[in-house]
Order: C-alpha cells, then sequence, then structure tokens
C-alpha cells in the first residue's frame, strides 16, 4: 500500500524513497502539534481528516527529531531507512523543498544501503564503522554534557556496555533501542580499565562471599528474532517522567547476547574474551581481557549497597512481598523463565530484616494522617468492625480485626489476634476490638457510632463499656438479612410451606426497607415496620400499632399483586410468623443501622485473600505485614470512580454469582487499581538501607520480640518422631 504525505505541495511517497512516519496518537499534545502544521498549508485539514494510513514524510522533520541511535545506526549501515524512529516529542516544522531536504538527510544512508545490498561488509570496513561508532559515542557525551563520558578517551566511550552490533539481527529477549546517551541512575554500570602490568582482583571479599546467597543460574540458549515497529515505539512508556513511580528502567537481556557486548576490544577493537567471574542471585560480574593488547577491565549489572548488598537483590525481594506474591510460585516462574534470580532463603532474610520494618513504617504514617484528617472533621467516629479468621472453623490460628471509618471508607485501625493468647479461637474478635478501642482511646478520638456483625461477646462489651460513654450501636443488616434467608430456606422445605420460598426475597428486601426508611434509627418504629410484614403477606394492611398504623404502599389490586397472599391461620402462616418474630431476631432488628453498613470490611475481608490466602500458613509477623498491605492497598483504592466508556456513558457488567441460584445481578465496573503505593515501598526500602541498614535492623528484632511465640510450647527431635511413628497399614 501506498502512503502519500498529506502535507501541501509534498508528493512524497512511501514508494519514492523517502521515510514516511503514521500520526502520533490522538491522546497526546503532539497529535494537535501536528495537526496544526499541515493546517499551514492545509487549511481544511482537521483531526477528523486523520486516518489510519495518514502520514508525513521524513522530508519535514529536523536531524534532531530522530532518535540519535537510531539514525547513527542508519549512517553506518545497520539499520534500514524505514526502521529511524521519532523522539517522543518530535514534532514537523519545516516546509523546504521534499526531495532536496531527503536527499540531503539520506546521503550517507543511501551510501551505507548500497554497501549493505552488494552483500556483507569487509573487515576494514567493519573497523571503520567501530571506530565512527566511538567516535559517537565521545562526540554525544561532550555535547550533553556528561563529564564521565567526556573525561573518558574516544575508545573507552561507554565502558558499562561495549557493544557489537550486527546487521538487523535481534533477540527478543534484548529489544532494546540503542540509546548511549541515556544514563539511569538505577541501572548504571560500574566498569575499571586496567592493564596486564597492573590487574586488578576480580575475586570478591570474603565478606561479600559469604553474604550472597548462592543462586545457580538457568539460562537460555534459543534466540529469537524479532523488529520494533513505529507504533511499538510509541505505545512505549516514557523512561524521562519523573511522577510516575511505576517506570519499566530494568530489560530482560539473554546471556548469549551480553556476552557477545565482550568481544570487541575497547582499546584496539581486536578480538577479546569476557567470563563471569561472580554471580549471586541477580548480581553479575565479567571480566574481559583483550588477547592482543592486553586491556582489561571489570563490568557489572548493578550497584551494590554498603559494599556487600545488590541492589536488584533487594529491590526483587521488596518487589515480590510488596506486591502480596506467593515466593515459591515467583522463584518457581523466574527459574522456568531462565531467568537468573534470588534463592527462597534470600528472601525471607530480605524480608526478615529489611521489607517488613519498611512496610510497618509505612503504614504507620499512613495511619497517622489518617487520624491527622480525622480530627479536622466534625462529630465522632463512624466505624464498621468486624473479624476475619485465617481459616474456617473454630480452629483458626489468627483473628485480624478491623475497623473502617465510614465517612472517609479507609481503613484506621487493624489488631492481629493470635488463638494462643485468648482461651481459644473464638475470643479473637473481642479481644482484637478491645486492643483497637485502647489505640483509639490513646490518640484522643471520639467514638460516635459503630457497626458490626451480632455476635453476643461483642454486643455485651459494647453495651457495658463503650454505650454509657455516648457511643451508639447498630448491627448490619446484611447479616441479619443471610440469617433470616436461611431460616426462609429451611421452613420453606417443610410440608404446607412451599409459598415461602416465593416470598422470602420480598421478606429481605423488607428488612432493608425497615432500617432504610427511618434514618433517625428509632427502634419502635422499625419493630413495628418488620411486624406489619407478617399482616402485609396475610393481606391484613392496618396493624394497629401507633408506631406504624398502615401499610405505606397504595392499593395493590390486580395485576399490581404479584404473589398469592398467605391464608390467615395456614401452616404457612403461622411458621412465618414463628421465624419472623422470633425474640432474638426483633431485638436486633431493634439495633439496624439505617445508614452506615459493613459492606465495605467484606469487600476489604475478600482483598486480604490476594495478599494472604488462607491455604498458606505465616508466621504471626509475616501475616500482621499482609494484612497491613491490603489495608494500604484498600485505603489507595478504596474511592475509586465507576469507569466510563469513550462516549462518557458509565460501565457495567451482569454477573450471575452462585448465591443468586441461576440469577444475575448488575455490578459497575471500577477504575483501574492504583499501586503507587507498592512503587513508594519499593523507594523507601532502597532509601532506608541505603542510609542505615542497621536501623531496619534493629527495628526488625524489635517487632519479632513484640510478636507472640508459637503455639506448640514443647518440641520433638526428627529423629525420635520418625521412630515413634506408626502406620495403620504397615510397620514402615
Amino acid at each position: 500500500m501506498v502512503n502519500y504525505c498529506v502535507c501541501g505541495g509534498c508528493t512524497n511517497t512511501s514508494q519514492s524513497g523517502h521515510r514516511v512516519h503514521l500520526f502520533p496518537s490522538r491522546k497526546t499534545k503532539r497529535f494537535r502539534a501536528w495537526i496544526r502544521f499541515v493546517q499551514v498549508k492545509r487549511a481544511d485539514f482537521t483531526a477528523s481528516s486523520v486516518t489510519a494510513n495518514s502520514v508525513i514524510c521524513g522530508a519535514h522533520f529536523t536531524t534532531e527529531c530522530y532518535e540519535s541511535g537510531d539514525l547513527m545506526e542508519f549512517n553506518m549501515g545497520f539499520r534500514c531507512k524505514d526502521r529511524v524512529r521519532l523522539t517522543k516529542d518530535a514534532v514537523p516544522t519545516v516546509y523546504t523543498d521534499s526531495t532536496q531536504r531527503e536527499q540531503k538527510a539520506g546521503a550517507s544512508g543511501q551510501a551505507s544501503d548500497g554497501a549493505s545490498a552488494g552483500g556483507c561488509a569487509t573487515g576494514r570496513q567493519a573497523l571503520h564503522w567501530k571506530r565512527e561508532l566511538s567516535r559517537v559515542f565521545a562526540e554525544s557525551a561532550v555535547e550533553f554534557g556528561d563529564s564521565d563520558l567526556a573525561s573518558l578517551d574516544a575508545r573507552l566511550v561507554d565502558n558499562g556496555s561495549q557493544c557489537n552490533i550486527r546487521c538487523l539481527q535481534r533477540s527478543a529477549a534484548v529489544q532494546v533501542g540503542l540509546k548511549p546517551l541515556m544514563v539511569n541512575a538505577e541501572t548504571q554500570t560500574e566498569g575499571t580499565e586496567q592493564r596486564a602490568s597492573t590487574p586488578q582482583s576480580t575475586v570478591p571479599s570474603e565478606d561479600e562471599a559469604d553474604y550472597m546467597d548462592h543462586d545457580e543460574s538457568w539460562n537460555s540458549d534459543e534466540e529469537m528474532s524479532s523488529e520494533s515497529s513505529e507504533d511499538d515505539y510509541e505505545d512505549e512508556p516514557s523512561l524521562e517522567s519523573p511522577s510516575d513511580q511505576n517506570v519499566p528502567d530494568k530489560v530482560i537481556v539473554g546471556l548469549t547476547q551480553l556476552m557477545a557486548l565482550f568481544t570487541i576490544c575497547c582499546s584496539c577493537y581486536g578480538e577479546s574474551k569476557g567470563h563471569i567471574v561472580y554471580q549471586k542471585g541477580t548480581y553479575l560480574k565479567i571480566k574481559q581481557v583483550c588477547t592482543q593488547c592486553d586491556y582489561q577491565r571489570v563490568w557489572q549489572n548493578q550497584d551494590i549497597l554498603h559494599r556487600n548488598m545488590p541492589v536488584f537483590n533487594l529491590l526483587l525481594s521488596g518487589a515480590i512481598h510488596f506486591s502480596g506474591c506467593m515466593i515459591s510460585q515467583t522463584i518457581r516462574m523466574l527459574k522456568l523463565f531462565g531467568i537468573q534470580c534470588i534463592g527462597i532463603n534470600t528472601y525471607f532474610r530480605h524480608q526478615r530484616l529489611y521489607t517488613i520494618p519498611t512496610i510497618i513504617k509505612a503504614w504507620q504514617n499512613q495511619q497517622m494522617e489518617i487520624i491527622t484528617e480525622l480530627k479536622t472533621m466534625d462529630g465522632g467516629l463512624i466505624l464498621s468492625g468486624d473479624c476475619r479468621s485465617d481459616s474456617p472453623g473454630h480452629c483458626a490460628k489468627y483473628g485480624s480485626y478491623t475497623l473502617i471509618e465510614d465517612r472517609i471508607n479507609k481503613v484506621l485501625d487493624l489488631q492481629l489476634v493470635q488463638s494462643s493468647e485468648v482461651p481459644s479461637s473464638n475470643w479473637c474478635e473481642i479481644e482484637g476490638l478491645k486492643r483497637s478501642i485502647h489505640f483509639l482511646k490513646s490518640q484522643d478520638l471520639q467514638l460516635s457510632a459503630i457497626i458490626t456483625d451480632r455476635n453476643r461477646q461483642v454486643a455485651k462489651w459494647v453495651r457495658q463499656e463503650l454505650c454509657p460513654e455516648g457511643t451508639s450501636h447498630f448491627f448490619d443488616i446484611w447479616h441479619i438479612g443471610k440469617s433470616v434467608q436461611k431460616a426462609l430456606d429451611t421452613v420453606s422445605k417443610e410440608k404446607g410451606c412451599e409459598d415461602l420460598k416465593l416470598w422470602r426475597p420480598a421478606i429481605v428486601n423488607h428488612l432493608y426497607w425497615t432500617a432504610a426508611s427511618t434514618p433517625n434509627g428509632d427502634p419502635n418504629i422499625m419493630e413495628a415496620k418488620w411486624r406489619s410484614m407478617v399482616n402485609h403477606i396475610q393481606d391484613i394492611h392496618e396493624h394497629g400499632n401507633p408506631a406504624f398504623s398502615h401499610c405505606a404502599h397504595p392499593p395493590l389490586e390486580g395485576e399490581a399483586r404479584e404473589k398469592e397472599w398467605l391464608e390467615p391461620g395456614s401452616t404457612a402462616a403461622i411458621k412465618l410468623e414463628a421465624v419472623t418474630t422470633r425474640g432474638a431476631l426483633v431485638k436486633d432488628i431493634r439495633q439496624l443501622s439505617p445508614q452506615h453498613q459493613t459492606y465495605s470490611l467484606e469487600a476489604f475481608h475478600s482483598l486480604i485473600l490476594r495478599f494472604a490466602p488462607k491455604h498458606t500458613s505465616y508466621s504471626y509477623v509475616g501475616m500482621y505485614c499482609r494484612l497491613l498491605l491490603a489495608a494500604l492497598h484498600y485505603n489507595a483504592n478504596g474511592k475509586r470512580q465507576i469507569a466510563e466508556t469513550s462516549r462518557g456513558e458509565a460501565r457495567y457488567s451482569v454477573r450471575y454469582p452462585r448465591f443468586r441460584r441461576g440469577g444475575w445481578v448488575v455490578r459497575p465496573i471500577k477504575e483501574k487499581p492504583s499501586y503507587e503505593y507498592a512503587a513508594a515501598l519499593v523507594t523507601s526500602l532502597k532509601e532506608r538501607y541505603a542510609t542505615s541498614p542497621r536501623a531496619l535492623q534493629e527495628e526488625s528484632a524489635t517487632v519479632s520480640a513484640a510478636a507472640p511465640g508459637p503455639l506448640t510450647q514443647h518440641t520433638i527431635s526428627k529423629e525420635e518422631a520418625i521412630r515413634l511413628h506408626l502406620s495403620r497399614f504397615n510397620s514402615q
């Protein structure tokens, strides 16, 4: 397909030997700049005129608009004309004659194309190209003010990544654009130049060797060829954006391609050899030796913090922990892919000494910010509280109690209770609530209302300790509705009560209406409304109760009635009245929460499963930190808005959950969650370790000392356990 330049008066095409460039994304400012450039000579050209095939030829761009590395490779014959990419902010500015402009920009490229078309370059030409490459590196360093690079000799411009460029051959593992002018502090490599007369030792010290764990490498031998397109480049995130903490600054490089960079000597351009002298986790140290001029240098792929900590090893442990991943699955995936990584023992050591104190410190800082915000708000706290066990049944090891402030929808406090600290696991909920209330009182916070489930221990303690201080205690509607629904399902299976199954959804809806229609929470009115439901189902709409004398609905006649009324005095009516007017149920309905509910807590408990699944066992400190990670994630994403379509319409999805038993529900689709908190944790981990590893270790020791002891107080040796082990099927 032939692509014509859209600029007025320009006749260049993709088949006339000119570069053509597609328009950038419509969401970028650069798109509007391109439109304004074309409108100078074509006033009728608008954004709607741009199609998927609209292009502007290279005659309208200056040399500075192209990637310096791509343009250099093109001029040296290593890259074809169509693969020279524009920079991120390239805008057309040239209105001169297109043919002359293109001939000037591609004069050297035509000579290179001719050499490529004629066959492989000779050894003399290859040597000339390599010398030219070194010269361009040196000139670029001086132009951009890089004092470190400019001070080096031209033959030693890039002592961290000496390149051996091959014509149009790429590996999928090394999809990296050649950008010699980019210096990244995160991946800044170190190199040392030396001669054979003064060799430097490349063997690590004994302290460094003892500190690092050994991990066997798993290297991939297969090479896959792939070519990047300009569209792919346009979609890549900018590496120069300082506001985005999730900008990728590391790449995957195959070992074969990496070692190929050390086959050419930086000094005499002769043949040299590189070999790995040290490899621990993600850390790699390579020594290059020239067989002709005895030139030597040492290269390493990452920085070392405090003399003995490879920075990528530490950051990898932090990334795994902060994202809530399982270490065994993550390491297995990396090994299967053939990536050299840390071992499990290294991860747990980093977790214990460094990542756990980082998480706890981040949570304490955020908790203090929330408390400061709440102190500036009028009124007391309105809290939703509930407990979650780490396993089903009555033999849980941990119980975590969470308090969420409903007005701001953020986790305010979280307490973890081990079952050995209380008489049984059933007492974890009341103990967690006591600890949370004690903490809030220590911060001089006043509690206005608390919404919980119907736990009798909690209800009694709140009634005795908090209600005299002016705190109102409400029950969540969903928990009571679930209890009523189960009772109605059981009764509807009895003979003569089949009609109750049809009324079950309406009865549960009436429970919600009872609370929602009573915003002041008057217990007498809510009780009267609930009791009126029994009369309503029997077609009796006058109740004789001053608090709620008659039904609030209009007369139901003809098609307005969807279900048959129950006959007064029938078995179904008697059973319904017995189930819905039980003393304990009516007493709880008088405490229904009219406004705030605990559904946010249920969502938070579901979120915890992503960070601490119940099929995995954790230590006390490990479990506590994963709960804090879930709290940090919830607080960062608790106020996400409903996503919208391109036309500004709210997005919804239809689901068919199991509890609906074939029914459907409509759920809004929220915006994508943010993980900036995790990126901030990684940054904090690196900064705190670089400042003082000893301080992190001391915090870790303090946290471990405060944790309760293990459940098992008496242990037995492994040999003794094996000796006493008996099987029911054989004696072995």
